[in-house]
């Protein structure tokens, strides 16, 4: 399974040295979030109003190495870091491709066009760059662009996710929306190939023409983010506030014992913003606390 790339926008994790989930024994938490700031002159990026030095990080974006002078301000990342230290940082966009078109309101990235709010500056009337974009879905179901930011360091390999809207296994290929999707060629094994279902949140790598010719494809699990501290926005609620989605994909279950900081569940609405401590309850994720911003 996939290291889960939702946007979570300040979010800690948790995890005992020496965790399985890590291969570097230094590394006893991760936090998956954005980057506030970066000091070149100190090879260090601020997180959570935690500084951390990036002199011994291995810095990633889909298993590709990234040179930490790449870093901007308003990217999300996971980093596994202990006492000041960023052991590894994976950048965790949504989208990169090739910016067709770009101006001070939409971009077009592998044939898609998404509204942001004239923050693709220096992007405007360009047609060539490579670009990351960062955001999440939200309650529509239409993407919140929060950041864009040139990747003209990156291979040329293309990135999208989002949910499986429909699906023809004979033909190997899936919709995302519009967006077509040919897997024949992605590695994938038998498990992974029983995940593919529609409504199923997929991360696809490849190559983007007219479709998207896929070389992986990786199905999210929920659960994955499990013992993980998880900052997002509330994309849908039920009516008697018992489950909840994070950014139009992480369904969470809320519970008599959940417990409420600087606000009390009553509060709890779509559009709210809020930190939450998530924990595996028995193959179910449920929140543990809930803290609003």
């Amino acid at each position: 399974m996939k290291k889960v790339a939702v946007l979570l926008l300040g979010s800690m994790v948790l995890t005992g040295c020496g965790s399985d989930e890590s291969s570097d024994s230094h590394a006893s938490s991760t936090y998956m979030g954005e980057i506030e700031s970066v000091n070149a002159h100190a090879d260090s990026m601020t997180v959570n109003a935690m500084a951390l030095s990036l002199s011994n990080a291995r810095i990633e974006l889909n298993g590709h190495y990234v040179d930490s002078t790449e870093l901007e301000p308003g990217m999300q990342v996971d980093v596994e870091y202990d006492d000041g230290i960023a052991y590894e940082v994976d950048i965790d966009p949504e989208i990169v491709g090739i910016a067709t078109l770009v101006t001070e309101s939409e971009i077009t990235v592998n044939g898609q066009v998404f509204e942001h709010a004239n923050i693709a500056k220096g992007l405007v009337g360009t047609n060539s760059n490579r670009v990351m974009l960062f955001g999440y879905i939200d309650q529509t179901g239409k993407w919140v662009i929060n950041a864009i930011h040139k990747a003209n360091f990156l291979l040329a390999e293309d990135l999208y996710e989002g949910k499986i809207t429909s699906i023809d296994k004979a033909s190997s290929h899936f919709n995302i929306g519009t967006m077509k999707v040919d897997y024949s060629n992605a590695g994938m094994d038998h498990e992974d190939l029983a995940e593919l279902k529609v409504n199923a949140w997929v991360e696809v790598e490849g190559q983007f023409s007219t479709d998207f010719k896929a070389y992986d494809v990786d199905v999210e699990d929920d659960l994955d983010l499990a013992n993980a501290e998880v900052e997002g926005y509330v994309t849908a609620l039920n009516h008697d506030k018992t489950l909840m989605t994070l950014n139009g994909k992480t369904d969470v279950v809320i519970t008599e014992n959940t417990r409420f900081e600087d606000g009390i569940k009553d509060e709890l609405k779509v559009g709210s913003r809020v930190d939450v401590d998530l924990i595996n309850n028995a193959g179910q994720l449920q929140a543990s606390e809930i803290e609003f911003d």
